[in-house]
């Protein structure tokens, strides 16, 4: 289960009133029909309770049909999941040299830490590749998927150059207009996101009554887990936008801009912005062992905000916390890295970053920047099958399931293949109040020896 290894509640229970229930059962519904937003004032939703990871409650998971099925298959995902129409289906990314989708009939959860007790999604649409089938074809040379999202009868599909040295690429995203035909439908891009690799990631609704409060109708984000990393946000990132008023698929190939929540440049990395002289290299590294918050090997894959909740929950993986890390280097088991690793092959781990959508809020209204923001609670999630990185996410306000891909999620004699657990996030009666926790300190401001 998950470990608040960050989080420190007060004393004093936030407990919600009838109205309140009532005003937020009504922003449930209307974010899970599409139904127009009828918002409460800002001062109501700046009440309500922050969510507790205590009540991040596992569901169930489930695995894939195997096989090639149209253009790919699942083995060697690149991982983005979206739930599909009426919550019945997922689409999935599949074999990450492929970058194709495909569409699965979502089977009944069950709740096992053995994986191979899990019901298979059987296929309804076959993989189908679209990074190279806009109109004007892909000039820019998109080659990942970064996220997607199944929005009226369209996919939107975010992505993004995997190798950016240069960190130019301003392309991000496309839309099949018909997501119940991944074959022959036509698609609509590339549009621009304003934020770049920096919103290339998840893309989630946002619950009703938040909607004017930040801007928009969707959050998109991401954060690490990709090389180059200056060109990336170095924590996990929010904006908004409205992507159904028009249609995404509708437009021509656009630029599209977003509201600013929550983001981290290089020279603003996650817990860095209030210590003086810090040395980022070294912060990443995690030279003092005292940084908990963001390293070179961290990765957001999902971040979506909590129903009833004043919530912004992100979720990923992270390593060297514990150990620290180095680049090439001998670990402890003696196996010899590739690129960065932690000392201790065992100091890699799922996480989670929540946040306070009142500082969101701040941000927004340009009282606060987007890298001054902490999270009032992180730390690691333990998986019922132990650690297995996370490779996409989504999450379904209908039903509340928070949705992971996991790679190596399924094992057999082909070696390791993705599975997807699923988690409730319900609605609960009252809160915590917690504090937001102090960065690291300490830092190490030495030069790194190679």
């Amino acid at each position: 289960m998950p470990s608040p290894s960050s989080q420190r509640p007060s004393t004093s229970p936030v407990r919600m009133n009838i109205g309140r229930k009532l005003k937020m059962l009504s922003f449930l519904v209307a974010t899970a029909t599409g139904a127009p937003a009828v918002a409460a004032d800002l001062a109501t939703m700046q009440k309500l309770p922050l969510f507790s990871i205590q009540n991040f409650e596992y569901a169930g998971g489930f695995k894939f049909e195997l096989g090639i099925n149209g253009e790919s298959e699942v083995a060697y995902a690149q991982g983005p999941i979206a739930i599909g129409k009426d919550g019945k289906s997922v689409y999935f990314a599949g074999h990450a040299h492929h970058q194709a989708i495909a569409e699965f009939n979502l089977p009944a959860l069950v709740k096992t830490n053995d994986s191979g007790k899990f019901n298979r999604a059987t296929f309804k649409q076959g993989f189908r590749r679209v990074l190279d089938r806009a109109p004007s074809g892909n000039p820019q040379g998109i080659d990942r998927i970064g996220g997607m999202a199944y929005i009226n009868g369209q996919l939107v599909v975010n992505s993004y150059v995997y190798y950016d040295a240069g960190g130019g690429t301003s392309h991000t995203t496309l839309v099949v207009k018909d997501a119940a035909n991944l074959s022959s439908s036509s698609l609509a891009g590339y549009h621009s996101y304003s934020a770049r690799a920096h919103a290339a990631g998840w893309l989630t609704p946002v619950p009703a009554d938040w909607q004017p409060h930040l801007g928009g109708t969707y959050i998109v984000g991401d954060g690490g887990h990709k090389p180059i990393v200056t060109r990336l946000s170095m924590g996990p990132s929010a904006f908004a936008f409205d992507p159904t008023n028009p249609l995404l698929g509708n437009l021509a190939p656009s630029a599209i801009k977003l509201t600013t929540l929550l983001d981290f440049d290089f020279d603003h990395t996650l817990g860095t912005s209030t210590i003086p002289n810090v040395n980022i290299d070294n912060y990443l590294y995690n030279t003092s062992g005292t940084n908990k918050l963001w390293t070179h090997l961290s990765g957001a894959l999902l971040g979506f905000v909590v129903p009833g909740t004043r919530t912004y929950l992100t979720i990923g993986n992270t390593g060297g916390i514990d150990s620290g890390l180095g680049y090439k280097i001998t670990q402890d088991t003696g196996f010899v890295c590739f690129g960065h690793c932690p000392y201790k092959a065992s100091d890699m781990h799922n996480y989670y970053w929540a946040w306070d959508l009142n500082d969101l809020i701040k941000v927004k209204n340009g009282q606060m920047q987007p890298y001054d923001v902490r999270p009032y609670a992180y730390g690691k999630i333990t998986l019922p099958m132990g650690y297995r990185p996370i490779i996409g996410g989504t999450f379904d306000p209908a039903s509340g399931l928070a949705y992971l891909s996991l790679d190596n999620g399924e094992w057999n004699e082909f070696g390791g293949l993705p599975a997807v657990v699923a988690y409730k996030v319900p609605v609960v009666d009252g809160g915590t109040t917690v504090q937001p926790p102090q960065p690291p300190s300490n830092i190490n401001v030495q030069p790194i020896s190679q």
